[in-house]
């Protein structure tokens, strides 16, 4: 990794396309840009939870009020059934959820690794796309498990209710105090449930987007509904297509929505789009590659995304210009590309986790200091969550889900 000095910073802004509109791809040369200056503390919002679903919070703002870890302490690693792709959550009391391909979701005490009580969705699932569950106030759990089916448990793993789809769930965003849960799948569906108590959910509304989905919804503070599904970004209110957005290529990818209302999400035109609430475009950034990296946007408008060069960017949300970027270089004997996969999880301090294709899980401060590198050997397409005391849980294709601690003791990788 090479850091650019100060005096140098302006020309690779403007080499590295940091404008609005339409920003050019950055450069090749495995370069990291630090912020022009310090970025401060970020405040998130209190949640019932420490990290209760997708993206922590219903516009998946992916930042945490903690301080995440500032080495490579493993706290403890615990192998499940199968590649952990889907991504873990941190729900009240110190329980992480978790769940493998092999279609079993875990309820793991924090403290030790060790299973609280597990559920079996009776058959294997998953693929490459990292979904997660969702921890409701009441401490209900939905999971989008295996057989296109969502299910509901309460806190000691028993079945409440469950409820099919046409294709595989997706991860559940949860708003109004947890009495509506807003679910989508693969094949484009999007609907509302009134969640009351353990009772089988009503349907408020349901939209057909007939199109192919892989993103998960994001909840405005107004309460509309975003998410992208063949090329374009939708936004859905009481049922209605209010507008849809075309991107010039596929979205692979979950939206997020900045505290100003802009909905940023990428597409595999290479690009990053920052769109208005009335579905006008409000700026374009090239990546140069693409991005099957969801966006994840803190509450001080910094647009995190990860691209298939191994770039994991930073981008003003207001106006698209590109304010700092990290690189992830490091290979493994099983795989020898590069490129960002998973969604970031953004701490306190603006420190920036993630995992990467070739099995690595970094941890970077602000300026650019790497706090932690761990070679997994294998994928890291597991999105990560920040625990309550600052743990790090991500997942590997590998198998195990690592629990990666702000202090020791630390046990063995």
């Amino acid at each position: 990794m090479r850091w650019i000095p100060p005096a140098a910073l302006a020309l690779v802004l403007l080499a590295g396309g940091c404008g609005g509109g339409s920003g050019s791809a950055p450069p090749e040369d495995g370069v990291g840009i630090p912020p022009r200056t310090p970025l401060g503390p970020v405040r998130a919002n209190v949640l019932a939870a420490p990290w209760p679903g997708f993206g922590r919070d219903a516009r998946h703002s992916g930042t945490s009020p903690v301080l995440g870890p500032q080495r490579a302490c493993v706290r403890w690693r615990r192998k499940l059934e199968g590649p952990v792709v889907p991504g873990p959550v941190a729900g009240p009391g110190g329980v992480v959820y978790a769940a493998s391909n092999g279609g079993v979701l875990h309820a793991i005490d924090l403290r030790t690794g060790r299973d609280r009580w597990r559920f079996s969705g009776g058959d294997p699932y998953g693929s490459d796309l990292s979904t997660s569950p969702a921890v409701l106030p009441s401490g209900l759990v939905l999971w989008p498990g295996p057989d296109s089916t969502l299910y509901a448990l309460d806190a000691r793993g028993r079945r409440r209710w469950k409820r099919r789809y046409s294709g595989s769930a997706l991860s559940p965003a949860v708003v109004d105090g947890g009495r509506t849960v807003i679910v989508g799948d693969d094949v484009g569906t999007l609907e509302s449930l009134a969640v009351t108590g353990t009772r089988a959910p009503r349907v408020r509304w349901s939209v057909r987007l007939k199109e192919t989905s892989y993103g998960s919804p994001a909840v405005s503070a107004s309460g509309t509904v975003y998410t992208t599904a063949g090329s374009s970004l939708y936004a859905v209110r009481g049922g209605r297509v209010l507008w849809r957005f075309p991107a010039r290529q596929i979205s692979e990818v979950s939206p997020t929505v900045a505290g100003d209302g802009t909905v940023v999400f990428g597409a595999n035109d290479d690009t990053v789009y920052g769109v208005s609430p009335a579905g006008k475009l409000r700026w374009r950034y090239g990546l140069g590659a693409y991005t099957y990296s969801s966006p994840v946007v803190t509450p001080d408008g910094l647009a995190y995304v990860g691209d298939h060069k191994g770039f994991m960017n930073a981008l003003d949300a207001r106006t698209g210009r590109l304010v700092t970027r990290v690189l992830g270089l490091g290979r493994t004997a099983s795989r020898r590309d590069v490129g960002i996969w998973t969604s970031a999880a953004i701490d306190s301090r603006h420190d920036v986790y993630f995992g990467t294709r070739p099995g690595h899980v970094y941890g970077f401060a602000p300026g650019g200091r790497r706090l932690l590198d761990i070679d997994t050997g294998a994928t890291v397409d597991s999105y990560p969550a920040l625990a309550g005391d600052g743990t790090l849980l991500i997942g590997s294709e590998n198998g195990s889900l690592y629990a990666i601690a702000p202090r020791g003791p630390c046990r063995a990788r």
